[in-house]
């Protein structure tokens, strides 16, 4: 399909779509003068979700009701990359994205797809606030978009509907499913498994189905999707930190006043808070709430056998991003 016959594709699905918000949610409340189609492909008890909503809730009050949001999950407008493609052509005004398809516009977020990059959150959000993390997103400005800034995805975990995993040994032979990344497929190729690449929104019927024995992915997210009921096997590894870039249409924000873009820019700051600290506490409600699953705690040595089989990919994200973004981000987080 032609990315100009996709765009219409979608643009005919989201008119639907926002007829029937419309028609629902018109005795709910009035419709803002200034609205933001916000799309996500989570679903609506996601941190990611509750961050629009509060987002959405915050731009009502600070503008007396002029600027929200509509908000379309459950990619209803499309898996991740479309929605990338999809805030270029300006069907989308906002969302929020894993990292790693993003790299297929921007090559500099390649530099997130270190394995084992971040030792905590308080060092990514360091990373992401500063410097670094902003000149990322600036890598953004000519390619149709705008960033934003960073909500949380979480740290990744390895799952499986097979068994317990301890060593890169014990994926032999597990068909794979990662993101639509080079990166992330080396990765894996790396550390023994059988990796491909798979759409975010059509994961749970691959694991289903048996299409993939294995994938990896944030604990919280894993539950909002309900993967439980098809993988009873979560190996903890914390192996990429994986930021959600929150992503704009430029046109739309260029058409706010300086007043409006500054009362946006405001609510975007207070809701990133907000959806980290939701983010912070998500993973162990969610682990705590899966009884069914067989969770395993690495040690340190286990861990440094996953670590030290994938070093060479270090060189692989050089080519990516570059080797001084990549260089300055090493140094930046050895300590």
């Amino acid at each position: 399909m032609s990315l100009t016959r996709a765009a219409y594709t979608v643009r005919a699905g989201f008119v639907a779509a926002l007829a029937s918000a419309t028609f629902f949610g018109a005795a709910v409340a009035a419709e803002p003068e200034i609205t933001f189609r916000a799309a996500h492909s989570s679903t609506p008890s996601s941190t990611g979700h509750k961050a629009l909503e509060f987002l959405d809730k915050e731009l009502r009050e600070k503008s007396d009701g002029r600027i929200g949001l509509v908000i379309f999950p459950n990619s209803q407008l499309g898996g991740e990359r479309e929605l990338v493609e999809n805030v270029q052509f300006g069907n989308v005004d906002l969302t929020f994205v894993s990292s790693a398809p993003v790299a297929s516009f921007a090559p500099q977020f390649f530099a997130f797809d270190i394995p084992f990059l971040f030792k905590d959150r308080e060092q990514a959000y360091g990373v992401l606030d500063g410097d670094i993390g902003k000149e990322i997103l600036a890598s953004l400005d000519d390619k149709g978009m705008v960033g934003l800034g960073y909500w949380e995805n979480g740290f990744r975990q390895l799952t499986n509907n097979k068994m317990e995993i301890r060593t890169p040994e014990d994926l032999a032979g597990l068909k794979m499913r990662t993101m639509e990344n080079e990166v992330h497929i080396a990765t894996w190729r790396a550390e023994g498994a059988n990796p491909a690449p798979l759409a975010f929104n059509e994961l749970f019927t691959a694991l289903q189905q048996g299409t993939f024995d294995a994938q990896e992915g944030p604990i919280n997210l894993f539950y909002d999707m309900k993967f439980n009921e098809v993988q009873k096997f979560i190996t903890k590894t914390n192996h990429i930190y994986s930021p959600w870039p929150v992503l704009a249409n430029p046109d739309k924000l260029a058409s706010l006043s300086a007043e409006d873009r500054a009362l946006f820019d405001a609510a975007i700051s207070a809701a990133t808070e907000y959806q980290r600290g939701l983010a912070q506490e998500a993973d162990d409600k969610a682990e705590a709430a899966m009884t069914d699953v067989t969770f395993t705690t690495l040690t340190s040595e286990e861990l440094a056998a996953f670590s030290a089989k994938v070093v060479p990919i270090v060189d692989l994200v050089k080519e990516k991003a570059g080797a001084d973004l990549v260089d300055r981000l090493l140094t930046a987080t050895a300590n």
